[in-house]
């Protein structure tokens, strides 16, 4: 099972290169989830905790049934980050949103997973690909603040 339609998905899926090798950024099976599920875990909770609003499992659960991407972010069997996409559909665009990212070496992975991540995009129609996050993801992922800010109010 594939977390999306892409057609490039079992070039994608092809075995893990050898250490030292380019990372690769990918939505992999929903096997290879399950199976990593142990690393990949901690890595979200970190970002899942400063909203509030979903535990890791959630986002497997969503993946689950295609309403997520989880991307893999590897260096031969090492996993370096984990990325949860989502594709939101407006009346006059469609925009490709990063909902949460977890891991480390960000500069090993950085420029794979914009390309990767663009590519998809635009596969799928989307005009843009935004975020929301600490500002310095802003200059990581070389895009620009809105000057906007979310503001979250208990009640």
């Amino acid at each position: 099972m594939s977390l999306t339609d892409w057609p490039d998905l079992a070039a994608l899926a092809s075995p893990v290169p050898a250490l030292g090798e380019e990372t690769r950024v990918f939505l992999p099976p929903l096997e290879l989830l399950a199976q990593r599920w142990n690393e990949l875990e901690p890595m979200l909770r970190r970002s899942t905790e400063r909203t509030c609003c979903y535990e890791p499992i959630d986002l497997l659960m969503l993946a689950g049934t295609g309403q997520v991407g989880i991307w893999l972010c590897m260096r031969g069997e090492e996993i370096d980050a984990v990325l949860v996409s989502q594709v939101t559909t407006y009346p006059r665009r469609r925009i490709f949103e990063m909902l949460f990212a977890g891991g480390s070496n960000l500069r090993a992975w950085r420029d794979a997973a914009v390309a990767a991540l663009d590519k998809h995009a635009r596969e799928l129609g989307c005009t843009h690909v935004a975020c929301a996050g600490r500002p310095g993801w802003a200059r990581a992922w070389g895009g620009h603040a809105t000057g906007d800010i979310i503001m979250v109010r208990e009640i």
